[in-house]
């Protein structure tokens, strides 16, 4: 596949200059519909669509639809914008759709295919209000992964080789997956020399294996996964490329080798970014690739996705929709919505709703206090602003030290150290490290009548006090199911899950990834010191009526709650794979409080009882039939 364009710059200079303004839309009661015929002509319509956005309100437009087609955007004519997105690559990122500082605005696809090229992200959303997006699909004509079947494998070199059908270059003895670039003549003279510091080539890191037949990850894929770094290359033929690489062993012949390059620079280009908007509703869309996550949200408020698919297009022939998240929802407030949306073949989770602590960097005074970023994909992030409530942890038990606190004063001083001020002191109250954590931005969440599917990682990531309800939706993804948790050590995700409601689902084969402590829900609070750690971190957690077919044993991981229930669920053992986990218990309880588990059924192959574990910090549990179990306690 050719990874350069030529664009006609006759064409484009033709539109900008002299193109009649009929030839292109027609406008009724603040309604503009593209002429399709039109803009297929042109080999790249984004500086038609720039246009137009720009001039909206001249135009007294509200509302821009596009008659179903296939349409390209290409990076050269888009104008761009410096872009901090948390748990993405920061910088300068080129758009077609800038929809920035708009009020009640709608653009309609019609159904069209809209086909993106290189370094883009195809709609920036900043500032704005009132916004639906609909009836559209978004792809991409190269992709940012690289994908190679495995032909060949020898156990003793740990050595495999694999037939690429993804751009790639070989140098310097290490595979590069290769991004789509214009075509111009200081490229062909020079551009080899600067690919890969401009990240066009991008060495293998990050990877995986697939199974063709499933479409999902390996089964026990743990066992086939290299270093993220330093993975050695020969090009035995065009095409056909060796690799040598730490692992426990070699991928398997007629696996398809994954890789979405190195780490910490393969998240460059989300389909959606999201930003200080409200009022947002994303409708019957389907993202069928995106080199970052599909959609990233921070800093809005009430959002709704309604059939808003990360799907692979069908005949394709690719492994991986999004190399990253399907969808994720940080530091946002209000509702978020997610319904009759699939989710597939993504290189992370279908969604991750959270906060995120900053780190105590410097106390100044009594009032105030420097923090930082802690992962680099959080450089940039807005933590708070003026007026916001915020709550302060110690960083190695997660329990707050002191009543919440306003911001009165927030003073940035670059991407990764701020000044906050509070209203109150907070002295003896704070230390080196600690974490702070943003109350008002929590939202609620409802995700409803979903499907999760073959995708690295897990399904869902939660972490809100304000209350998440999970029903109707069928999962079957990598890691554990749902994860809720909270953690200082690495992305800093903020936020205990209080009022969660896990019913009416269907979960089948979770956990298939390899990976230990594991279970189909995890709930599990990371602390670095566990001993210290006094109060319960989660509060009123429901997991009732839902059905776990598994081939697997364990189901539940519950730490560190104040309210758990698990009713009336059934569990039903499947021989889809050879258990992974199966001396661990289906049920394990860890400093709990006021725990009730009653009129769950359990069939297991072997017709063994389900494990009920728990510790000696637990206490006030209620187990139904009690001889249903085998109860293991202090």
């Amino acid at each position: 596949m050719n990874t350069k364009f030529n664009l006609s710059f006759v064409a484009i200079l033709i539109f900008l200059v002299s193109c009649n303004v009929n030839c292109q839309y027609n406008i009724k009661n603040g309604v503009l519909e593209f002429d399709g015929e039109y803009l297929e002509q042109y080999q790249d319509v984004t500086p038609i669509v720039v246009k137009v956005i720009e001039a909206y309100k001249e135009l007294n437009v509200k509302k821009v639809v596009f008659p179903k087609g296939k349409y390209h955007f290409y990076p050269t004519y888009a104008p761009e914008f410096y872009c901090e997105i948390t748990n993405n690559d920061n910088g300068l990122k080129r758009t077609p759709f800038p929809l920035m500082n708009l009020n009640g605005f709608e653009i309609d696809g019609g159904g069209s295919e809209f086909i993106f090229h290189s370094k883009i992200v195809p709609f920036i959303l900043e500032n704005s209000s009132n916004i639906k997006i609909a009836n559209l699909s978004v792809n991409w004509d190269v992709p940012f992964v690289l994908e190679g079947k495995v032909i060949a494998n020898n156990e003793k070199d740990k050595t495999f080789d694999i037939k690429v059908s993804t751009p790639y270059v070989v140098k310097y003895g290490r595979l590069y997956l290769s991004l789509e670039r214009e075509d111009t003549p200081y490229h062909n003279k020079y551009g080899p020399k600067f690919n890969i510091s401009e990240r066009y080539d991008v060495e293998v890191g990050q990877n995986i294996v697939w199974d063709p037949k499933t479409k999902s990850p390996y089964y026990n894929t743990l066992l086939y996964q290299m270093q993220e770094k330093g993975i050695e290359a020969v090009e035995l033929e065009k095409g056909v490329i060796r690799l040598k690489g730490e692992s426990r062993q070699v991928p398997p012949v007629g696996s398809i080798f994954v890789s979405k390059g190195e780490y910490l620079a393969n998240r460059m280009c989300p389909a959606f970014r999201v930003f200080k908007s409200k009022e947002l509703l994303f409708e019957n869309i389907n993202v069928h690739h995106a080199g970052a996550m599909g959609f990233i949200a921070e800093r809005s408020e009430n959002i709704t996705l309604d059939g808003f698919n990360v799907v692979l297009k069908e005949g394709q022939g690719r492994m991986v929709t999004t190399s990253a998240d399907a969808t994720h929802f940080c530091n946002n407030k209000g509702h978020i919505i997610i319904r009759n949306s699939i989710f597939e073949n993504m290189l992370d989770d279908a969604t991750n709703i959270h906060g995120t602590y900053v780190r105590v960097n410097q106390i100044i005074d009594d009032y105030s206090v420097a923090v930082e970023t802690y992962h680099p994909h959080q450089n940039g992030y807005l933590f708070g602003e003026t007026g916001d409530e915020v709550r302060i942890v110690n960083n190695k038990t997660l329990e707050p030290t002191v009543e919440n606190l306003f911001l009165t004063k927030v003073k940035r001083i670059n991407e990764k150290i701020s000044i906050l001020t509070f209203d109150k002191p907070v002295k003896n109250k704070v230390g080196l490290y600690y974490g702070i954590e943003n109350v008002t931005w929590s939202p609620t969440a409802v995700l409803e009548d979903n499907i999760v599917r073959n995708n690295r990682a897990r399904s869902f990531l939660l972490a809100s006090s304000k209350g998440i309800v999970v029903k109707g939706n069928h999962f079957s993804s990598q890691m554990a199911s749902l994860r809720i948790t909270a953690d200082m050590d690495l992305w800093n995700e903020s936020g205990p899950s209080n009022n969660l409601v896990i019913e009416n689902n269907i979960f089948e084969d979770c956990g298939y990834g390899g990976y230990n402590r594991q279970s189909t829900i995890l709930i599990d609070p990371i602390y670095s010191d566990k001993k210290g750690a006094e109060s319960k971190f989660n509060k009123n957690i429901i997991i009732r009526n839902n059905l776990f077919k598994t081939f697997d044993t364990p189901i539940l991981t519950a730490i560190s709650i104040d309210g758990l229930v698990f009713h009336d669920n059934v569990v039903e053992q499947t021989d889809t794979y050879v258990p992974i986990l199966e001396n661990l218990p289906s049920l394990y309880i860890e400093n709990c409080s006021d725990v009730s588990v009653k009129g769950n059924s359990f069939k297991y192959l072997n017709g063994s009882k389900p494990v009920l574990k728990y510790d000696s910090k637990t206490t006030d549990i209620k187990i139904g039939k009690r001889k249903k179990y085998n109860v293991v306690y202090p």
